[in-house]
């Protein structure tokens, strides 16, 4: 099964560019109580704003999150071109020794392949990694920050969870 296009463009969100398959089961949340020592949403909020995303097939697409949290959730709605495309939803589960991971999920607009069970994102310092699927098909998008406003991301498949095959890759870089 292949990403959308939509989905693979979008590599800063990439619980986006799940395909339709199910997600794997990923605990309820642990952590994200008020008061806690460190702010599990501090990551998170990199991916507020304008962005320019050129991708390994030509594309060029203008991303624009708005993210805010709600409690013990954090939302981005995202827009494509102008248009409003998804609110990805993410929630704190663990950090451990400064690997902070979460379950995240996607309401896609149009009702497309995003509108599954959770899946998960695992940062570690300028290294994200979501991933989604079980069973015979899985897909993952790492994302390598440089500074706070560049992203070089891989959109991945397997059918093994150990071969990966990068499908799109490219860049995103903050507009200001």
């Amino acid at each position: 099964m292949r990403f959308s296009r939509f989905a693979a463009l979008c590599g800063a969100m990439s619980i986006l560019a799940a395909p339709a398959v199910a997600a794997p089961a990923v605990a309820a949340p642990a952590l994200a109580t008020p008061g806690a020592a460190s702010d599990p949403y501090a990551p998170l909020r990199l991916y507020d704003g304008a962005w320019k995303v050129a991708s390994s097939d030509g594309k060029t697409l203008d991303l624009v999150n708005r993210c805010s949290r709600a409690g013990t959730f954090f939302t981005c709605e995202q827009a494509l071109d102008g248009k409003p495309t998804a609110l990805v939803v993410f929630q704190p589960v663990a950090n451990k020794n400064g690997v902070l991971t979460y379950r995240n999920r996607a309401l896609r607009a149009d009702g497309g392949a995003g509108n599954g069970g959770w899946g998960g994102l695992t940062i570690d310092g300028d290294d994200w990694v979501y991933l989604s699927g079980d069973g015979a098909e899985r897909s993952r998008v790492l994302n390598h920050f440089t500074g706070r406003d560049r992203i070089h991301f891989e959109v991945q498949s397997s059918t093994d969870g150990k071969t990966w095959r990068t499908t799109l890759s490219g860049e995103e870089t903050r507009v200001r």
